[in-house]
């Protein structure tokens, strides 16, 4: 049973968790802008080009979801040993997670390297299929760099030290801008490589990102010593053993590869439809994509604040916190639903000037409006659950929600009922909707269980 609150009001959570939240939510913004400005270069190079990135980009994706979820054991400990006291259990933490995720990486590099057979199994277009297998393996070698970047981030946020990632990242988009102008388009000696010059920017960028956020971490934290970073190890004293870290990496982990999965599964249903409902498909996805990150940084920081009431006992702490985090990411995705619903066209035509990908986005945009909302509610419940230190139930009810729900629902309307791309974002409406109820319970039925 926990204890009384500590921090009563709700404007206290307002405040708090704005103030943990923006940097957050810049920094996944800015994750997301890399890809964001990887769809915008290509789609000034050609429909085809873009078509081959987004097939070859769904195994990456669903991949790079798995990473963060099997590593998410890193900031749930670090905020809760840290909420109690015992911060020299941080430092160790970010060791054990950094070593996991390299070696995670590495191992995924090497599966991405026969995306082609999945491509082929699912009956995509032979020549996008070949074009798009060279994109997902070049992407691969992008998961050992954005494995451990994502370790040393989760770690700074959850210390409450998240802008330093924010500054990272916002280095790290210049730098890939750079890189896929060069390299998509060509310039000097090297040739025009339009998607595959696009995967291998997203390589280096993150391998960069990677290296000076670990540096900074070991030479540079103010507080490290602290931790328990850059000294002896053998005072650390008592802390989280390595299996709590890996048994909420893994629940989290499967969690995230049932959600990802049924997207990339949407992906590949889409390209059923063709090449030019890939490329819209891409371009709307951005959208979704963008908010979505928006909504995850305030999870980011949902959790952190669950997670250190949690460490100190707080009651009536936990479920304010979870409570804010859902009311400011409603808050945010429905007013970018407005804006969004408002400018379709304006603002599809900032991701291409392709007239016929525009005109098959168009009548989907509406779709995409209604499922940002509450995709970006579920995903704040989801953390604020694991925060709570939950573990199989979420992943469960992810289970029920996307491949249950999403990928059904998406063949049906887009198929037996003809309805095409409008249908794919259909069912993922129907998907969100569901996920974003039963994890509102769940969060409401363990606030009521600890009090």
């Amino acid at each position: 049973m926990l204890s009384p609150s500590t921090e009563t009001t709700l404007r206290t959570h307002v405040r708090r968790t704005v103030v943990l939240a923006w940097p957050m939510i810049l920094t996944r913004v800015g994750l997301v802008l890399m890809t964001t400005v990887d769809v915008v270069v290509l789609g000034r190079a050609e429909a085809g080009e873009l078509a081959a990135y987004v097939l070859g980009y769904t195994i990456y994706d669903s991949m790079l979801a798995v990473t963060v979820g099997l590593l998410l054991g890193v900031p749930v400990l670090t905020a809760r040993e840290t909420g109690a006291g015992r911060i020299r259990a941080a430092g160790r933490v970010w060791r054990r997670g950094l070593v996991f995720g390299l070696a995670l990486g590495l191992v995924l590099a090497v599966l991405l390297q026969f995306g082609g057979a999945l491509f082929r199994l699912t009956g995509q277009e032979p020549d996008l299929t070949a074009r798009a297998a060279s994109v997902t393996a070049i992407l691969g070698l992008a998961l050992p760099g954005l494995a451990t970047y994502y370790v040393s981030a989760a770690f700074l946020e959850a210390l409450h030290r998240p802008f330093t990632g924010f500054v990272a990242v916002l280095i790290a988009n210049a730098a890939n801008l750079g890189l896929n102008v060069v390299l998509v388009f060509g310039w000097g000696p090297i040739p025009a490589l339009g998607a595959v010059g696009v995967a291998i920017s997203t390589a280096v960028t993150f391998a960069l990102l990677a290296g000076a956020l670990a540096l900074y971490i070991r030479f540079a934290l103010p507080g490290r010593a602290g931790y328990g970073i850059g000294g002896p190890t053998a005072g650390d004293g008592p802390g989280p053993g390595g299996g709590e870290q890996a048994r909420i990496g893994l629940a989290s982990g499967a969690a995230y590869l049932l959600e990802a999965g049924a997207f990339t599964a949407m992906t590949l249903l889409v390209g059923l439809i063709g090449g030019l409902a890939l490329a819209a498909h891409g371009v709307l996805f951005q959208f979704l994509a963008l908010t979505f990150m928006v909504a995850y940084g305030l999870a980011g920081a949902t959790q952190v604040r669950v997670g250190n009431a949690w460490g100190r006992g707080d009651a009536r702490g936990v479920a304010l916190a979870g409570w804010t985090g859902l009311g400011l990411a409603i808050l945010c995705t429905g007013t970018a639903a407005v804006v969004f619903a408002s400018l379709p066209v304006p603002l599809l035509r900032i991701f291409t000037d392709e007239p016929a990908v525009i005109a098959a986005a168009v009548p989907v945009f509406v779709w995409m409006v209604l499922a940002l909302v509450f995709d970006g509610g579920q995903t704040v419940m989801n953390n604020a659950c694991r925060g709570l230190g939950d573990t199989w139930v979420p992943t469960a009810l992810h289970f029920g929600s996307y491949w249950l729900v999403m990928v059904p629902a998406a063949w049906f309307f887009a198929f037996p009922l003809g309805q095409d791309l409008p249908g794919i974002y259909q069912g993922i409406l129907a998907a969100s909707l569901v996920s974003f109820v039963v994890l509102a319970v769940r969060f409401r039925a363990l606030t009521r269980a600890r009090t």
